[in-house]
This record gives structure tokens, sequence and C-alpha cells, in this order.
């Protein structure tokens, strides 16, 4: 059952990054600026578990180990602005459906190197023809998105 709600959750959480990311695409076409709408976004995420921790719904945080940290565990904040402000950039050029097939691809590839050799303290997860395959299912699905698309001039 465990597995049942890791899915669920994990399913929810890409529903929250698509919608999300359509209204950070709406939010920079408004404001005119990636810029702009990435920092919105970031301060309405920290707002927001900011209230989550005054309410209750976490308990107080412990950051006493937060010296002990490998530096690299700090890239998380990093790459996520440079994520948010490159989706709010590209979505009005490719639209939301090729752009998520283009982050989950490259994620797939990405997480498939990092399995193999085990970097970032992750447990390693042999490469196996199945993962190969829904990589590459997934190429095939952003270049169909991409046929039937007018090419653009934004």
């Amino acid at each position: 059952m465990d597995i049942l709600f890791a899915l669920i959750g994990a399913g929810s959480g890409g529903s929250f990054v698509a919608i999300g990311a359509a209204a950070n695409a709406r939010l920079r076409q408004t404001l005119h600026s990636p810029i702009a709408a990435a920092a919105i976004n970031f301060i309405v995420g920290f707002t927001t578990i900011t209230v989550m921790i005054i309410t209750g719904i976490f308990s107080t945080q412990n950051l006493d180990r937060l010296v002990s940290v490998p530096w690299w565990a700090f890239l998380g904040g990093l790459l996520g602005a440079i994520f948010v402000t490159l989706n709010t950039i590209v979505i009005p050029r490719l639209g939301l459906t090729t752009t998520t097939l283009a982050v989950v691809c490259s994620q797939m590839i990405l997480s498939l190197v990092i399995d193999q050799f085990g970097w970032f303290a992750i447990a390693p997860h042999p490469v196996n023809p199945y993962r190969v395959v829904a990589i590459g299912l997934l190429l095939v699905a952003v270049t169909l998105t991409q046929l039937d698309q007018p090419s653009h001039s934004k």
C-alpha cells in the first residue's frame, strides 16, 4: 500500500508542476519578465512553507546539522530557480505538453546516469533495456508533439 501512496504523491506532484508551469508562463506574459515571474513563484512558495511551519503543519525544523550538509546538496534551490525561469521562457514557444515531455525526457536521461553510477549518494540502479526503451519512447513522444506544430516566430 505504501507504493500506491507514493505513486499518488508523485502523480499529484507532477500535476502541480504542470499547473504551476502554466501559471508561471501566464505570469511571465503579464509581467513581460521571466525573472520577475520566477521570483514571485519562489516568494509565494517560501511564504507557503513559512505559513505551514507557523501553523504547525510542519514541526519546527532543526537546522543544527546544516553545517554538515555537502555543498552540492544546496544545488536544488539554485537549479530549481533556473528551471522555473527556463520554463517561463520556453512554454510560450514549445507549448506546455512538449516542454513537459522535454523536461521529463532530460530528467530520465540524467536520472539513468545518476542511478548507474550512484552519484549524489543515491543507491546505484544499473541501466537495463527497459529503462533505455522508456527513454527512447520519451524521445519519440517529444518528436511527435512537435510534428504537428506550425513554426513560431515568437
